[in-house]
């Protein structure tokens, strides 16, 4: 809140929820205040999990499961893409990394989310309603189900061989 109340040159918006959310360990006002920020990290990571808000929690969990599997995972908030976008690229790098995949986690869409991951998951329209946690066992947005999708993805990446490069690192 404090970054969007003193930036005086771009338009903020606050998008609070009603769920109940854990506070996350790595988040400071420091953090947030860089667009993007590693809430996770684990070195030699076999995936990277990237969401923002209230995806953010599912996305620890599902890391948590996946690390019980044995695969290293790393988690990121993205809370603004724009203040993101805005940082040194060392640190968008040292955030958004090579040498593992990138999953994007996001109920809303995952409209924009190809920018900062190698894989996106999301909704694709409109309607639900309800209690958030069946809405979000619904459409998948659970731990159990993101950690099987996170398996995949590293898999893939795996077995398609070669080095994973960061999706920012782009040749023009």
């Amino acid at each position: 809140y404090l970054v969007a109340l003193s930036r005086t040159q771009t338009p903020s918006i606050l998008s609070l929820s009603r769920q109940n959310l854990p506070n996350l360990e790595n988040s400071t006002i420091e953090h947030a205040s860089k667009g993007g920020y590693v809430v996770h990290e684990l070195q030699g990571e076999d995936l990277t999990i990237v969401s923002s808000g209230s995806e953010v929690s599912i996305a620890l969990e599902a890391a948590q499961k996946l690390i019980a599997q044995g695969i290293k995972t790393r988690v990121v908030s993205l809370p603004c893409w724009s203040v993101f976008d805005s940082q040194p690229e060392e640190y968008r790098l040292s955030v958004l990394r090579s040498g593992a995949p990138i999953l994007s986690v996001e109920a809303l869409t995952t409209a924009g989310w190809a920018k900062y991951s190698h894989e996106q998951f999301g909704l694709f329209g409109w309607g639900a309603s309800g209690p958030y946690k069946k809405v979000y066992e619904k459409y998948g947005l659970t731990g159990d189900n993101i950690a099987a999708i996170g398996k995949k993805t590293s898999e893939f990446y795996k077995k398609k061989g070669g080095e994973v490069i960061s999706p920012l690192v782009k040749a023009f």
